[in-house]
């Protein structure tokens, strides 16, 4: 009897465990990490006091259904919490990561896809060997 009574309460407290970690998981805005992306890389691309920049800036914020005060107050909420900062930059990494890859290896990636029968059987573009190769002789002349 004590036995059972014992192997109740550890089911109980696993069960207890289990339910709290679930509740520490955060989950993150991905359409709010695509745009937070997006603004860093227009601000790069376009420097922070463009007139171009602000008004792709701009644009960025009205499609995502953002005001730049809800994008700022929504940013700092995420600094201010190391609960919800660590997953986003974690989300933000990977869609740079993303961006970064490059098209051969996307290519490369689909074709594997395609024998493996899990994606499309599209025929993909031939890449072209080394053509900055140099001439065998000064001038091209052989």
């Amino acid at each position: 009897m004590k036995s059972r009574h014992l192997l109740y309460c550890l089911i109980s407290f696993a069960l207890a465990v289990n339910f709290v970690g679930c509740a520490n998981e955060v989950s993150v805005d991905q359409k709010f990490v695509d745009l937070f992306v997006e603004l860093r890389v227009t601000e790069i691309t376009y420097g922070k006091d463009s007139p171009m920049g602000r008004l792709v800036r701009q644009d960025a914020l009205k499609a995502a259904g953002y005001t730049r005060e809800q994008f700022l107050a929504k940013t700092e909420e995420i600094l201010n919490d190391e609960r919800q900062w660590v997953p986003f930059q974690k989300a933000v990494n990977a869609r740079i990561d993303s961006l970064l890859t490059p098209p051969q290896a996307a290519a490369v990636e689909a074709k594997d896809a395609a024998q493996k029968g899990n994606g499309p059987k599209a025929r993909l573009p031939k890449i072209p060997a080394n053509q900055n190769q140099m001439p065998a002789h000064k001038g091209g002349v052989h």
